[in-house]
């Protein structure tokens, strides 16, 4: 009988973490907020796990939220996107020189107005993810506490303020054009209520590979393994024409489900030790900020992208929620994850390295 009660808290506290989830991002979905669903999701499972200690969410489904996310992106390929991949390496190299040169930036002001060590210093200004970034700090040396709290800021942030500086900036800088993708973006939401849609049954063969495919990139440990697994085994169905679209309301759940991953982690502790690095915290959203809208404008004006598209490339946000904010604001494309998920790639893999150098020769 204990064990039965014992297994049984998990589950209540889950079925709470996902309704809080739910009920908060439908709120500010309904707001009009940039990424509403997923947001709000974060702020509902945050607010439990504050309040209460006990949100909770399997850490499997991160997995399946990433695998959902990758379908509906391999569901956008197209023949004519493949044919397109090669010209993403030269905007992908100025979008990483740019991060690389704004975490540098960063890690140097942190350095000079905290008592934090120069390695824990690069590590809390670099574009990673919020999970892997901490645990590589950690085999490095680096407090990994701290790197934590600023790798969370840095997510929130991204998630939560930078899509509406994204859409603000490309209304005042081209008005123009932002009211044409905003209208065109109605247009095709209204189209897509109008008609049946893609059902779920048939969609079902589909969710199942990109689920398989998901599992087998997370086992595989390669970053952002399980979001571009799904995402290949998704597009190669796509151009073989054995795969249909994906319901609305399922990509609408992997918002939820991945603000229930992250909101979840979001503790008490780690607010209050926010109050500590108020001044780092300040500089690294004003730093990524001007990175995102500045560096934003120079990849449209050179690489001739979209300049909405461009300023979400260099967005330091996760590549599954930017998949998944990017179509609320009425950039679907496939060009975006690809560089997102290579940033990450490139982020995890090449940085570290970087930042070894620099401490070798500096101490």
């Amino acid at each position: 009988m204990r064990t039965g009660r014992k297994r049984s808290v998990p589950t209540v506290w889950m079925v709470l973490t996902v309704l809080a989830a739910l009920m908060m991002g439908l709120l500010v979905f309904k707001l009009r907020v940039p990424g509403g669903m997923l947001v709000g999701a974060i702020l509902g499972a945050a607010a439990l796990n504050v309040a209460t200690g006990q949100a909770f969410i399997y850490p499997q489904t991160r997995i399946v939220a990433q695998a959902l996310t990758g379908a509906y992106i391999g569901c956008m390929m197209t023949r004519e996107d493949v044919r397109h991949l090669p010209r993403l390496i030269r905007p992908y190299l100025m979008v990483l020189a740019s991060l690389l040169v704004l975490n540098l930036t960063m890690a140097a002001v942190f350095y000079r107005v905290t008592d934090l060590d120069l390695l824990t210093c690069l590590f809390c200004a670099a574009p990673g993810g919020m999970s892997d970034t901490p645990l590589i700090a950690m085999d490095m040396g680096a407090d990994s506490s701290v790197v934590a709290v600023m790798q969370f800021v840095r997510m929130i942030f991204g998630m939560g303020c930078l899509p509406s500086v994204i859409m603000l900036s490309d209304r005042l800088i081209e008005p123009e054009a932002a009211r044409r993708m905003e209208a065109e973006a109605v247009q095709q939401h209204e189209r897509k209520r109008a008609g049946s849609g893609p059902t779920l049954r048939a969609f079902l063969p589909t969710m199942c590979a990109a689920v398989a495919a998901a599992a087998l990139g997370k086992w595989s440990g390669v970053p952002a393994g399980a979001l571009s697994a799904a995402l290949i085994v998704t597009a190669g169905l796509k151009l073989s024409g054995k795969c249909s679209g994906m319901p609305m309301w399922l990509r609408r759940l992997a918002q939820v489900i991945s603000g229930c991953c992250i909101g979840s982690g979001i503790t008490r502790e780690q607010i209050i030790q926010m109050k500590q690095l108020a001044l780092p915290a300040v500089v690294l959203c004003l730093g990524y900020m001007a990175c995102c809208v500045g560096m934003g404008l120079v990849v449209h004006k050179v690489f001739h992208i979209q300049l909405r598209e461009a300023m979400l490339t260099l967005s330091p946000a996760g590549a599954t929620e930017m998949a998944l904010i990017a179509v609320d604001l009425g950039v679907e494309s496939a060009d975006l994850v690809v560089l997102q998920i290579c940033r990450l790639v490139g982020v995890m893999l090449i940085f570290p390295q970087i930042f070894h150098v620099i401490v070798s020769i500096l101490s």
